[in-house]
């Protein structure tokens, strides 16, 4: 009985994570107005923090870019990738009539797809295990 409850899990979590990654990336249809413009990465913070019991590492970093109206602006953002550094150069896309409004697509679009990939083969794996 447990082992069906855990398959039957994996089945919704894989569903949990499609989902979430077909949002993600459904998010970019959007953004065919947005300016495509390059940021550097100013700062790079990596805090240790503990929670139950395990360590945890948050990283943020702040990044300035160019716009065309407002000039130069910075933001805070939290970093996924680990191996940033000060003056890396980002791709980066700002809508035009709300330069705050962001997105960083190389970043961003690996996790909506490695998201999905992996819903995908959880969904898959679930299925797979119930028909044995």
């Amino acid at each position: 009985m447990t082992k069906l409850i855990l398959k039957i899990m994996m089945f919704f979590v894989g569903i949990f994570l499609t989902l979430w990654g077909v949002i993600g990336l459904y998010s970019f249809i959007g953004t065919k107005n947005y300016i495509h413009t390059v940021c550097t990465v100013e700062q790079y913070n990596s805090k240790r923090i503990y929670r139950a019991k395990k360590t945890i590492y948050e990283n943020t970093m702040l990044i300035s870019y160019e716009t065309d109206k407002y000039g130069t602006l910075y933001t805070t953002l939290k970093s996924y990738y680990p191996f940033r550094k000060v003056g890396d150069k980002l791709a980066l896309w700002y809508d035009p009539n709300e330069p705050r409004n962001i997105k960083i697509p190389f970043s961003e679009g690996i996790l909506y797809i490695l998201n999905t990939v992996l819903g995908l083969i959880f969904i898959s794996f679930g299925i797979y295990i119930v028909k044995k």
